[in-house]
């Protein structure tokens, strides 16, 4: 019997099929090794005596004396600004060099001349006071407040300028 290349092909594929199904089918047999050895431990328990009873009530919640609070209805409660009658700025803030009649001055049009105000750096909270003096050193208008060095160095590194404030007077 003469066979084709393509019977040859078909019969090699057929039995390579057939063995690899009777492999499968005896490692899906379950069947276990017979030298298989299982080992017994016997697990010890310890029960402590917490003092709870058994009685359900002797568990149950207790209720503190105090107030009692109100149920939630999904509204909080508004937090509204502290009237400051219009004391109050927030705007930048850099420095200059005033002269030594000026140490503590600060230049601003937020406030009224000769007023002391209350400058708290909002980077990190530090604050530092000085008094609205009338020199023009704030013609270019491009920061709120301009103070002396040494006064801004309370508040922040010169390097640092220009710093948003709150100020307040």
């Amino acid at each position: 019997m003469d066979l084709s290349r393509i019977d040859k092909n078909r019969i090699t594929v057929a039995v390579v099929a057939t063995v690899a199904i009777a492999v499968i089918g005896f490692m899906a047999s379950g069947r276990s090794a017979d030298t298989a050895k299982t080992d017994t431990s016997v697990a010890t328990t310890t029960t402590l005596d917490l003092g709870l009873a058994t009685d359900s009530t002797a568990d149950a919640p207790a209720n503190l004396d105090g107030p009692v609070s109100a149920d939630p209805n999904g509204q909080g409660q508004i937090a509204y600004p502290a009237d400051n009658n219009g004391q109050m700025a927030r705007g930048t803030a850099s420095f200059k060099r005033f002269p030594t009649s000026a140490k503590t001055g600060c230049v601003t049009s937020l406030a009224p001349l000769g007023a002391e105000i209350t400058v708290r750096n909002l980077n990190n909270g530090l604050k530092t006071k000085c008094f609205n003096v009338n020199i023009i050193l704030n013609s270019s208008g491009a920061f709120d407040i301009t103070l002396d060095a040494s006064v801004f160095e309370a508040i922040a590194e010169l390097v640092d300028a220009p710093i948003p404030v709150e100020l307040t007077w």
